[in-house]
């Protein structure tokens, strides 16, 4: 062990930054969290949790950084009361419960009994009613908030009413756009329509450079000479940069050069801290944003995309920070990504073919048109091209292999492929031109291991 390892980590992973010291950006967000606080408004933190949104109402409950953003007059006027959304999702009551012990801390001079045996919407009312005799208002801080989107919605009328009744500010964080879950049928709470967001993404080159010349001071690593790592690994989204950063002062702190055997082993277990997050990350996300960065992790024509707008998914992306530069911020992002595709396998001596997990008994034409696109994958081929590969016995007949037997043959194929699910299409119709196979997570035969696996029938 060097020396180095001795000292206190400088970074904060997998929880949020509580400790302003450790804060770092975001700056201008906090200014307009607290300029909505002030006015009494409803807005949502849409992004990067952890050392993102999450982190950015920690830092507005230390009255340090409030004295920062304050006037003593309002902040004398302002009762700040956080909330996990996450304790309190199993429903309406579970939620007002929080928000009691919430306020309990916040406000212990309270005149309501904070013991009471049933915290509910009266004893809420009694609180409010409270707190304006006493010239104050509440800004209730509420982390994921999106977790409570499946309340009903006689409550969400309720709690307007009380917000609106009592000037109640709400700082909420969320990975979404609050307003997404509200159908086009308009299923979901109408509460949600009413909070603005303020959207963090990645970090500026600015940030960038002040985080990791901040962390150069604090330890014994200059994190700048490993920068262009640093951001293949995890472009400028903060969490990530902290992994990243993290292990290069575990592997190589103290040391004045990183071997490129120290880097590979940074970028295995970078993967391999992260795996967990990005299954996390990867199912919440809105199906249109997956299939877009399934687009960009194959290189796909974006204009190909099924049934989504894909600049308006981009724009999404880039303002929380999935996206820099045109690019999906992490590398090993982009592995993991290409990892949830259907894997489609055909075993040349067996004839077998497995899609994802799935066996598929395919009849020989099927087949073997699925061994020519695997042989071509990447390529555009016409349908001159597959006729001739898949119908060679038709060479010499005067009619030839007509487009419905060969549109006929594509159709049952992509249903076959398509029953074992996924957000990509691997088969492509290209306009004018003909079809293109996309399999970048293709094995080029089973293994052992593969053809062990539990498969389903």
């Amino acid at each position: 062990m060097t020396e180095h390892r001795a000292y206190r980590t400088p970074f904060v992973l997998g929880k949020p930054i509580k400790n302003p010291a450790d804060f770092y950006g975001r700056k201008a967000v906090l200014r307009e969290a607290f300029a909505a606080a002030v006015a009494g408004q409803r807005v949502s933190i849409v992004g990067e949790h952890r050392c993102g949104n999450t982190s950015i109402i920690y830092q507005m409950m230390d009255a340090d950084v409030r004295a920062e953003h304050l006037a003593p007059a309002e902040e004398a006027a302002l009762c700040f009361a956080f909330v996990s959304s996450q304790l309190a999702s199993d429903g309406p009551e579970a939620l007002l419960r929080r928000i009691g012990r919430a306020l309990r801390r916040a406000d212990p001079d309270a005149s309501v009994d904070f013991n009471a045996e049933t915290i509910d919407r009266q004893w809420l009312v009694d609180y409010l009613e409270d707190l304006a005799d006493r010239d104050r208002r509440l800004v209730l801080l509420m982390d994921e908030f999106e977790v409570l989107a499946g309340f009903e919605p006689s409550f969400w009328e309720w709690f307007e009413v009380l917000v609106n009744e009592y000037d109640i500010a709400i700082i909420a964080t969320s990975r979404f756009d609050l307003s997404e879950y509200r159908t086009e049928k308009g299923d979901g709470p109408p509460f949600f329509n009413t909070i603005r967001s303020i959207y963090i993404g990645s970090f500026s080159p600015a940030t960038v450079d002040f985080f990791l010349a901040d962390k150069t001071e604090l330890t014994d690593f200059d994190f700048m000479k490993v920068k262009d790592v640093i951001g293949e690994l995890a472009g400028r989204f903060p969490f990530y940069m902290q992994v990243a950063s993290a292990l290069f002062y575990f592997h190589a702190g103290g040391e004045s050069h990183v071997t490129p055997e120290q880097i590979e082993t940074i970028r295995r277990e970078f993967a391999t801290q992260t795996g967990a997050l990005f299954d996390d990350a990867w199912p919440k996300l809105p199906e249109s944003e997956r299939i877009a960065l399934t687009w960009l992790a194959i290189g796909a024509d974006p204009a190909d995309a099924p049934g989504i707008d894909f600049d308006k998914a981009l724009r999404s992306l880039e303002r929380r920070g999935y996206v820099v530069d045109g690019r999906i911020f992490s590398s090993a992002f982009t592995d993991y990504i290409r990892r949830q595709l259907r894997r489609i396998e055909l075993n040349a001596e067996t004839g077998r073919v497995r899609a994802g997990r799935r066996l598929v008994d395919l009849p020989p034409k099927e087949r073997a048109l699925l061994a020519y696109l695997i042989d071509h994958r990447g390529l555009i081929v016409s349908r001159d091209d597959i006729a001739e590969a898949v119908w060679p016995e038709y060479d010499k007949e005067p009619m030839g292999v007509s487009d419905a037997m060969i549109e006929k043959t594509i159709s049952r194929l992509r249903k076959e492929l398509e029953a074992a699910g996924g957000d990509f299409e691997p088969l492509e119709s290209i306009r004018g031109q003909g079809y293109r196979f996309q399999n970048p997570a293709m094995s080029e035969a089973p293994t052992a291991s593969d053809a062990a696996e539990g498969l389903d029938a």
